[in-house]
């Protein structure tokens, strides 16, 4: 056999194997569990004025981390993947605080005070946290 295509097809077998134990370890890698972390305690009110005010500064401050948001309830719904979804109101009437919760809820109420934890994504229309859950 060639030595060039010896160290070729060496060369392939080695891009395999790394390649299929880094889709390994990426596909089982454990899920952040948002009710085991410690969150940064903030109001809704508060966490959409800080996003309007400096977004940047904002997303330093919470993006990808466990905030725990005090709020009122303006809206419970389910998204289309069929998760229950609750929007807090702010100062701002066009903008609030929308969790998408990690279990369906029926415990909640419009217009009820609540405590959500869940991992900040960023400021769309409307600040938006994942993986959410009530904390009471």
């Amino acid at each position: 056999m060639n030595s060039k295509l010896r160290i070729l097809i060496i060369l392939l077998l080695i891009f395999i194997v790394v390649g299929s134990a880094v889709a390994y370890f990426l596909w089982n890698k454990p899920q952040r569990n948002v009710e085991n972390e410690k969150g940064i305690e903030v109001t809704a009110a508060q966490l959409v004025k800080e996003y309007q005010a400096n977004e940047a500064d904002a997303n330093k401050k919470y993006l990808d981390k466990a905030i725990q948001v005090t709020g009122t309830i303006t809206e419970i719904k389910s998204n289309q993947e069929g998760n229950s979804t609750v929007m807090l109101a702010s100062d701002d009437a066009f903008t609030g605080v929308l969790c998408t919760l990690k279990h369906k809820t029926t415990d909640a109420n419009s217009g009820a005070a609540i405590v959500i934890k869940g991992i900040c994504s960023g400021m769309l229309t409307d600040v938006r946290l994942r993986e959410a859950v009530i904390v009471k």
